[in-house]
C-alpha cells in the first residue's frame, strides 16, 4: 500500500488540487449570485449620471390606516413588536447646472491657421469640436490666456467645465507653441 502510494504521490496531489479548484469554483459560483441579488439597490443614487437632477421614485400609495386595537389588559404580559426596517433617505438633488451661455466667449482671436487642439492632453474630438466652434484654434491663442479667460472660456465648456486647469492645458499649449516636442513628451508623455 506505502509502495503505491509513494509511487503516484504526484497523481493524487493532482486529484487533490482538481478537488480543491473545483469545490472553490462551485463555492462561488453559487455564493456570488445570491448574494449580488440580496444587495442589489436601485435606489443607491450610483446609477445617477453627474450634473443631472435626481428624479424621485413613486411611491406606493399608503395604505388605509385602521383604528388602533386596544391596549391590552394589565395582567397580559407586553408584547414586544419588531421594529419595522427603516426607509433608505434619499439623497438629495443636484442642483441643475445653468446652461452655458450662448455665443462666443470674448477672448483674442487667434490670428494664423488653426492648430491641431487635440495634441492637448485632455482634448478629444467633441472637446476639440466645441473649442472650435468657440473661436479656439491655436495652441499660442491658449498659451497667452491669463486667469480671466479661462474663467471665461470655462463657462461656455458645459460639461467639460474645469478641464483646463485641471489638464494643464495652458502650459502644454506653451511646449506645443514653441514647437518643443521633446519638452512636452518628457513631461506630459508621448504626442
Amino acid at each position: 500500500m506505502i509502495t503505491l502510494i509513494t509511487a503516484n504521490w504526484l497523481l493524487y496531489l493532482m486529484a487533490l488540487l482538481i478537488g480543491i479548484v473545483t469545490a472553490f469554483w462551485v463555492w462561488a459560483a453559487t455564493g456570488r449570485e445570491a448574494s449580488i441579488g440580496e444587495t442589489f439597490s436601485a435606489d443607491d443614487g450610483l446609477l445617477e449620471k453627474a450634473g443631472e437632477p435626481v428624479q424621485p421614485a413613486e411611491t406606493a400609495p399608503e395604505p388605509a390606516k385602521t383604528a388602533e386595537p386596544a391596549p391590552p389588559p394589565p395582567s397580559a404580559k407586553p408584547v414586544v413588536a419588531a421594529a419595522a426596517p427603516k426607509a433608505k433617505a434619499k439623497p438629495a438633488a443636484a442642483p441643475a447646472a445653468a446652461p452655458p451661455p450662448s455665443g462666443k466667449p470674448n477672448i483674442p482671436a487667434a490670428v494664423g491657421e488653426a492648430d491641431n487642439l487635440r495634441l492637448i492632453k485632455g482634448v478629444g474630438p467633441k472637446l476639440n469640436t466645441l473649442l472650435n466652434s468657440l473661436g479656439v484654434t491655436r495652441f499660442d491663442q491658449i498659451a497667452e490666456w491669463k486667469e480671466a479667460e479661462i474663467n471665461e472660456v470655462d463657462q461656455y465648456l458645459d460639461t467639460f467645465s474645469g478641464r483646463i486647469t485641471r489638464d494643464a492645458w495652458i502650459d502644454q499649449a506653451k511646449f506645443l507653441a514653441r514647437d518643443d516636442i521633446a519638452g512636452f513628451e518628457k513631461k506630459y508623455g508621448k504626442l
